[in-house]
């Protein structure tokens, strides 16, 4: 298990590094500068974050049928969207910031759509799009919304990385303010949940392939794209310059809002773009300092080092080759779990990522081997047989895809080389096992700390055995 990264400000969580896990690790003295991106899940190519998406927007569907037959009051009450505190990605040195806002967000989410009778029609197809035609709604509460609506996930997923990184967690810690799709109500629970230092409240893990700075979709960009030459034509900046005690960002944004919601088809046209080109939304990174990327593969290559070749050190030896990979691919892979056994409990991988990237090789990865899934076997021994990778070679197929890693000590012997391109004749479809070695995860972690990218690396190993394979 590794250290407390030194380099951060108080980390509410210690123990673990930002650079080798899934999620975004909440710390107090500085502010985490993203929030939840829910266009990140609707993109995504993992089930459970498109799931995720298609929950929040149902909730919106159901608030504007709630609208249309005039039930105001069980709409304020589904829109109740208050800061989300238990997140940490804004955390103050007083502790964490919980603005309360509920209330206030509800009746202003009523109005807008009251006040927007074509989006009302057309409905939500982005929550994002509130900011288009709304006054008072900008990123920080697309990412309240979507925290808000998303909890039981998240609490779920905290309880998960908390047992793969050994946090503690405390029995029964209270969380309020949890939706339940099924009954379409709020309702509170206590849980086993890690808690903050400052204030003992419940603290809930982010993963970092659905945050970013802005939304994809953001007014500032919309703006831009839709309404420069608009705003232009009327003048509107000169206008905004003499409006008294309304700023000129406001003055502007009550034009373009007065616009939108009578013509939807603005909205329509961005929202296509954004869609048309969504490869390019891509999760923040910038809270990961990329300044200490040397140190920390440093650090990972000591701590390979350190471990035993053999049985007695082979749960060690996992657990660090999954900080490696960590550090290495997310946010291209992510969710990286610990001895994944299938239902009946007769199979057990020891790595299992989620192919959730758009980068070139992952992305054919995906298509070519069906690979939304990547299996990788850690093998802390000195040499593999041909049992192993024909077990390894089983687990291949349709759930996990055909393209699999196995992560041991030493370069494979010729008859291990030999073994796999056997396979890869032999099965149909093709199946691949590709080697890691300690040598190879060296390389990979200097060209990480020099700011290159190791997929690189893996796809030359890729090569390799497509040229060589007979």
């Amino acid at each position: 298990m590794t250290r407390g990264d030194p380099r951060r400000v108080q980390p509410l969580l210690s123990g673990v590094s930002q650079f080798e896990v899934d999620f975004v690790i909440p710390r107090v003295g500085i502010d985490v500068p993203v929030g939840i991106d829910p266009f990140l899940l609707f993109k995504s190519r993992y089930p459970e974050f498109q799931a995720l998406h298609n929950q929040i927007l149902d909730v919106f569907r159901f608030g504007i049928d709630l609208i249309k037959n005039q039930r105001d009051n069980e709409v304020r009450e589904l829109f109740q969207f208050p800061e989300v505190s238990e997140i940490g990605l804004g955390y103050t040195r007083e502790g964490k910031r919980g603005s309360g806002v509920g209330t206030f967000l509800s009746q202003l989410i009523l109005d807008t759509l009251r006040d927007s009778p074509a989006m009302v029609e057309r409905g939500i197809r982005h929550i994002e799009e509130l900011q288009l035609v709304s006054m008072g709604i900008g990123p920080d509460r697309v990412s309240d919304i979507s925290a808000s609506l998303i909890k039981e996930f998240l609490i779920g997923y905290t309880q998960k990385q908390c047992a793969i990184w050994n946090i503690p967690v405390n029995k029964g810690v209270p969380v309020t303010h949890i939706f339940d799709h099924e009954s379409r109500k709020w309702i509170d629970g206590h849980f086993d949940l890690p808690t903050s230092m400052v204030d003992n409240s419940a603290i809930l893990l982010v993963p970092r392939r659905i945050v970013r700075a802005l939304p994809w979709i953001n007014y500032d960009d919309f703006v831009k794209l839709e309404f420069a030459v608009y705003l232009r034509a009327k003048g509107t900046k000169r206008r905004a310059a003499i409006k008294g005690s309304m700023s000129a960002a406001a003055a502007v944004k009550r034009d373009v809002v007065a616009v939108t919601r009578r013509e939807i088809e603005r909205v329509d046209r961005y929202i296509r773009v954004k869609e048309e080109n969504a490869v390019q939304a891509q999760p923040s990174t910038g809270f990961v300092d990329d300044a200490g990327f040397r140190a920390e593969s440093d650090q990972l290559k000591a701590q390979l080092k350190s471990v035993s070749i053999g049985r007695n050190d082979a749960a060690k030896y996992q657990q660090t080759v999954l900080e490696i990979l960590n550090f290495l691919f997310n946010p291209e892979l992510i969710d990286g779990e610990l001895e994944v056994r299938t239902l009946d409990g007769t199979e057990r991988r020891d790595i299992i990522f989620t192919n959730d990237s758009d980068m070139t090789f992952w992305d054919y990865v995906r298509s070519e081997h069906s690979g939304l899934f990547v299996m990788f076997e850690t093998k802390n021994t000195q040499d593999l047989g041909a049992s192993a990778l024909n077990q390894i070679a089983t687990y291949l197929g349709d759930r996990l895809g055909r393209l699999g890693f196995v992560v041991t000590r030493l370069r494979p012997s010729e008859s291990a080389v030999r073994k796999a391109f056997s396979i890869y004749n032999d099965s149909n479809p093709r199946k691949i096992i590709l080697f890691i070695c300690d040598e190879d995860i060296a390389r990979m972690l200097d060209q990480k700390a020099v700011g290159n990218n190791p997929t690189r690396y893996i796809q030359n190993l890729y090569r390799r055995f497509r040229t060589s394979v007979q």
